[in-house]
C-alpha cells in the first residue's frame, strides 16, 4: 500500500471531511474518495462513518485502530528521511523530546548538557507539551523518548527508566515575612502563607496537606516552575517547587527544605514498548542507563 494513502487518510480525518481534505492535498475530491475506498477494501472494513451529506466524519473501530497505526507509520517514515538528512548534511542525528512544559531547564541541566559534550554533533528538538499531547508526540513518532514527571497515561505502552528524584522546597524572598530561622520545615509550617505551585507539583502537595488537614493559601499555580519562582522574587508569595541536586536559585531567594517522605517527583523516561529507536535515541538511553 502505497504510504500516500495513509497520509492522506489522516488528512480526511484532520480536516474533517473529504471534501476540505482534496482542498488541503490539492487533489481531485473523488479521487481521494477513491483512494478511500481502496483502503476500505484492503483493511476489510469501513474506517469511517460518513454522516451529515459527507460533511462530517466519524471514525469506526477500526477506523480508530488503523488511524494510530498510520500516524505511526507516517511518523516513521518522516523520522528516518529526518535522520538521513542529518547523516548527509554532517550532523549525528535529532534526538526528538517531550516533556512538560516545568521541566526543559532541568532536563537540559541534568541530561543534556554533559551529554552534548560526550556528543557534539548531535542536535535537539524539545516539545514542551501537556501529558496528552506528550501521549500523542510518541505514540506518532514525532518524538521518541518523553521526559515526565510521574509515569505517561497508558503506561502499558511504554517502557519506562526511573531517573532522577526531585524534592519539593519551598523559596522565600530574602526580605519575606513569613520567612524563618528553620532551614527545614514541616508542611504545618506553610499554613496560611500565600504559596505559589508549579503545575507539576501541585496535585501531590495539594493531595497531602489534605489528607493530614493542614489548610493552605494556594495564591497561584503555574505552568512552569519559572513563573512560580517569580512570585517569589517579587516577594508577593512562597515558591513551592521541585529541585534538582546543585540546582542554583536567583540571589535574592532562600531555599527552605520541607521535610515529608512522599513530598518529592521522580524524573521518567519513557519511549514506545516494541518499536524499533534511531540510532540517536538508543545512544541516549545508554548514556542515561550508564550515568
Amino acid at each position: 500500500m502505497d504510504i500516500e494513502f495513509y497520509r492522506n487518510f489522516l488528512t480526511i480525518v484532520n480536516a474533517g471531511s473529504i471534501s476540505a481534505a482534496a482542498k488541503r492535498l490539492a487533489i481531485a475530491q473523488p479521487a481521494l474518495s477513491n483512494q478511500l475506498k481502496i483502503l476500505n477494501k484492503h483493511i476489510g472494513a469501513p474506517l469511517l462513518n460518513v454522516k451529515r451529506g459527507g460533511h462530517f466524519l466519524e471514525l469506526t473501530e477500526e477506523g480508530k485502530i488503523f488511524y494510530n497505526k498510520a500516524q505511526y507509520i507516517c511518523g516513521m517514515e518522516d523520522a528516518a528521511l529526518k535522520e538521513i538528512k542529518d547523516v548527509q548534511n554532517g550532523s549525528g542525528g535529532t534526538l526528538r523530546i517531550s516533556l512538560s512544559p516545568s521541566m526543559s531547564i532541568s532536563v537540559i541541566k541534568t541530561y543534556l548538557t554533559e551529554f552534548t559534550k560526550l556528543n557534539p554533533k548531535i542536535n535537539f528538538e524539545l516539545f514542551e507539551a501537556s501529558p496528552d499531547e506528550q501521549l500523542k508526540q510518541l505514540l506518532s513518532s514525532e518524538t521518541e523518548i518523553g521526559v515526565t514527571n510521574g509515569p505517561l497515561k497508558q503506561p502499558f505502552l511504554f517502557e519506562t527508566i526511573n531517573q532522577k528524584r526531585e524534592n519539593l522546597v519551598a523559596l522565600f524572598h530574602k526580605k519575606s515575612p513569613y520567612i524563618s530561622s528553620k532551614s527545614v520545615l514541616l508542611l504545618e509550617d506553610l499554613e496560611k502563607m500565600p504559596l505559589c505551585l508549579s503545575r507539576g507539583c501541585a496535585e501531590l502537595f495539594n493531595t497531602i496537606c489534605q489528607e493530614q488537614h493542614i489548610s493552605t493559601h494556594i495564591l497561584s499555580i503555574t505552568t512552569t516552575k519559572l513563573s512560580a519562582i517569580a512570585w517569589a522574587e517579587q516577594n508577593i508569595g512562597i515558591a513551592i517547587v521541585p529541585t534538582f541536586k546543585g540546582e542554583i536559585f536567583p540571589k535574592n531567594l532562600i531555599m527552605k527544605t520541607i521535610k515529608h517522605p512522599r513530598l518529592y517527583l521522580t524524573t521518567t523516561i519513557s519511549f514506545v514498548k516494541d518499536r524499533p529507536l534511531s540510532a540517536v535515541a538508543k545512544l541516549f538511553l545508554d548514556y542515561l542507563n550508564n550515568k
